[in-house]
């Protein structure tokens, strides 16, 4: 009697290929699809419900072998996978059906843990990835960067078909890094990530391309990065787009840098740019037309990627006041500068960028030329360098009217500069904080000018430069500048706690007041360079006031300043000499103390009209950093405070010079402006009267109240009307404070 043995999985396997065989004949006779790579090959169900093989891709991935499909069952995966150099298709079951709804429904989440999905092993065009979204991964670490938020694909050349990638972010790369690879892309969509450097959508890096499907095309649309939004290529050859829709009909290196090496055929457009000025508010929304401001837009990076600017047109976003952050209004940082475009602030303390710890909040690069950042405050910036405003290759950016405060990174806390040539005036860099180097203000290989800027306590935790440092070939200009409590006592490389210099940068100090800064060797200044110093006051500083030591023959000219210990507070080493010129004094400074402006000079002060009589060439500003004028009484003082007189106060009533009126903000204004004073009463009730005048000397308006408290700071707005509430007209206007005996007056211009 003979038995029938049961087949053995090798004679399975030889009737499941005539069953599928079939299968297929029956597809196409009844005009349905099912590739014959699933067909053919081993198929592994994943299905986080339960009902497959496995229940994350990874594991279907790791039991798979070449050739082989791993199909993903709708749900959201939460895990990062690798195909670990295994040449095998990935898939939705999109790829059985055609039906775009498995798209949606078959997300692998990487919940910010790094790059969702990894070719890394020389995974070659039969490695594929077919129909997910792809979303919430946050990069992989590699060459000092993190890489590829949704995937990264190193020395691979996998093919993506039919997935949405999105809401990713990486540092360079947010929706797709490929470093020395060659992707294959059908019908993908790339939208709405975010690189913190270069290539919101894709970085092409290191001999990297792309081939693009020319029939079922590819979207690349409304990404962002602070370098290039879209697209960006750092050592390729020229590389084609072919996509249906791309974010604009005609991209620049704004969208995609450098441009020159990108070949563009684009369908359709998600957004018409505007050569026009914009105006974004916190309650705005990024529907709106955004030409007006009863019709703003709701985020700066929207503004961004709306406005169109050039030479013959420079353009402004206009920001009115409130918090801009990632938490509160959607904001996407760090902000691409754009050339020809300024982002001007309603006033500096109340229009706030806020980082959220999650970036740098502005970023200026890549030729970046002719535009300026006004009227507002960045604060709470985190990143690898910069902080708070990241500057570089080029750019060339006029920071005015910013506080800068809070911010952290390993270099530069607040700012970093490098081969750059930016103008800060009028800014104050404060309580920012480097791990690495620079608490304050990194600069190299730059040619900066800082006028009336306060640089004050800023820290660095384990190398040099508390407030800022002047680097490699670095040319800096200080102007007017008050540097104090800045530290960096590192017990060995702390060095610098106020300024470092370093040996090849040149540098120019000129009515400066360098206080209370502390390090381990410099405590107010340590320089590798030669220096000029002029109308400055040097104390208090730790371990001394400046250490200067030069392997060549450099010198340290002192003229018309205030060194407590004298030259004995100039530290040499090995061929520095110091020319210690006329001028010079030894003295106590004699400063008022308290805020807001502790180091303003008492009527006493040996430092009054005792700087150089000579101002030629010094480019001295019109104001002091309390606003008031530069040079009082034809005689400029030392530092950076202008002490201004009694003018004919009583002598009981000598309090009267603690009186300050500051420029209005925004200047020139529009709508509204905000005229702010400040004055000590010394616990008396006084009255104050602000009035208003036109160009002809008529009275417009006027505005009266009393004060009670020392240092109490009084806003005022104006909202350019006259007492019967009526629309005054566009010109230049008179603003007079009068204060007890005393008054002061300023000038303010008004453009409807």
């Amino acid at each position: 009697m003979q038995v029938e043995l049961a087949p053995t999985p090798k004679h399975w396997k030889q009737i499941m290929k005539k069953i599928i065989i079939l299968s297929v004949l029956f597809q196409i006779l009844s005009g349905l699809f099912f590739p014959f790579s699933v067909l053919l090959s081993d198929t592994i169900i994943v299905d986080t419900n339960g009902g497959g093989n496995y229940l994350t891709i990874q594991e279907g991935i790791t039991a798979a072998t070449d050739g082989d499909t791993v199909l993903v069952y709708p749900g959201t995966y939460y895990e990062n996978i690798n195909y670990n150099g295994k040449n095998i298709t990935v898939a939705s079951k999109y790829i059985t059906t055609q039906n775009n709804s498995y798209i949606d429904s078959t997300i692998i989440d990487g919940n910010q843990n790094g790059s969702v999905v990894t070719f890394e092993s020389g995974e070659d065009s039969t490695a594929v990835l077919y129909g997910f979204t792809v979303q919430n991964g946050s990069g992989t670490y590699y060459s000092h960067n993190y890489h590829g938020g949704g995937i990264l694909c190193k020395n691979a050349n996998p093919t993506i078909n039919n997935c949405i990638i999105g809401n990713n972010s990486a540092e360079q790369g947010g929706g797709i890094s490929c470093v020395s690879s060659n992707i294959h892309l059908t019908g993908v969509t790339i939208k709405n990530n975010n690189a913190e450097y270069g290539g919101g959508g894709i970085l092409f890096w290191n001999n990297s391309n792309a081939s693009f499907d020319v029939e079922e095309r590819c979207n690349i649309f409304l990404n962002y990065g602070s370098n290039s939004c879209d697209l960006r290529s750092n050592n390729c050859n020229i590389i084609d787009i072919i996509v249906d829709t791309f974010t604009v009909m005609e991209p620049d290196n704004y969208f995609a840098y450098p441009i020159e090496y990108f070949n563009f055929d684009i369908l359709n457009y998600k957004v018409e740019p505007v050569n026009q000025d914009l105006y974004v508010s916190p309650d705005g929304d990024d529907s709106n037309s955004g030409l007006i401001p009863l019709e703003p837009l709701k985020t700066i990076s929207y503004a961004l990627t709306k406005i169109a600017s050039d030479s013959t047109r420079p353009n402004t976003i206009n920001l009115s006041a409130g918090i801009y952050s990632p938490s509160l209004t959607g904001e996407i940082f760090p902000l691409n500068c754009r050339s020809y475009v300024s982002i001007i602030g309603d006033d500096e303390e109340n229009t706030i960028l806020d980082g959220n710890s999650l970036s740098c909040i502005m970023a200026c690069v890549f030729g970046d030329i002719h535009f300026s950042i006004e009227n507002l405050t960045i604060q709470n910036g985190n990143a690898y360098i910069g902080g708070g405003i990241r500057c570089s290759i080029n750019s060339s950016p006029t920071i005015k009217n910013i506080t800068i405060r809070n911010n952290s990174a390993l270099s530069g806390g607040g700012i970093f500069c490098n081969n750059c040539n930016p103008i800060f005036e009028n800014v104050t860099i404060i309580d920012n904080f480097a791990e690495g180097s620079d608490g304050g203000i990194w600069c190299r290989e730059s040619n900066a000018i800082f006028i009336n800027c306060i640089i004050r306590n800023n820290f660095v935790q384990e190398a040099s430069a508390g407030g800022i440092s002047l680097l490699q070939n670095s040319n800096a200009i200080l102007i007017n500048a008050e540097i104090n409590g800045n530290n960096a006592n590192d017990p060995l490389l702390g060095h610098g706690g106020g300024i470092l210099i370093s040996a090849s940068s040149n540098s120019e100090l000129i009515n400066k007041t360098i206080c209370n800064n502390s390090a381990n060797l410099g405590g107010g200044i340590y320089c590798s360079k030669g220096l000029n110093i002029t109308n400055s006051i040097f104390y208090n500083n730790s371990p001394e006031q400046i250490y200067a030591t030069s392997t060549n023959i450099d010198t340290i000219e002192v003229s018309y300043s205030n060194f407590q210990d004298g030259e004995d507070g100039i530290q040499l080493g090995g061929n520095m000499q110091i020319n210690w010129l006329e001028g010079n004094m030894d003295s106590i400074p004699q400063f008022v103390g308290g805020d807001p402006f502790s180091y303003r000079l008492t009527e006493g002060s040996p430092c009054i009209d005792a700087g150089n009589p000579d101002t030629t060439g010094l480019n001295l500003p019109p104001y002091d950093l309390a606003g008031n004028p530069r040079i009082y009484n034809d005689t400029i003082d030392m530092g950076a405070y202008e002490w201004q007189g009694n003018g004919a106060v009583d002598p009981e009533d000598e309090f009267y010079k603690d009186l300050y009126l500051f420029q209005n903000k925004p200047n020139p204004f529009s709508s509204s402006t905000t005229i702010t004073f400040i004055s000590a009463d010394y616990e008396r009730i006084k009255d104050y009267k602000l009035s208003i005048y036109n160009a002809r000397g008529q009275l417009i308006k006027t505005y009266d109240g009393k004060r009670d408290n020392f240092w109490v700071k009084t806003d005022i707005v104006w909202d350019g009307t006259d007492e019967k509430g009526k629309k005054v007209p566009s010109g230049v206007y008179f603003y007079k404070l009068s204060y007890g005996k005393n008054s002061v007056t300023k000038r303010m211009v008004l453009v409807r």
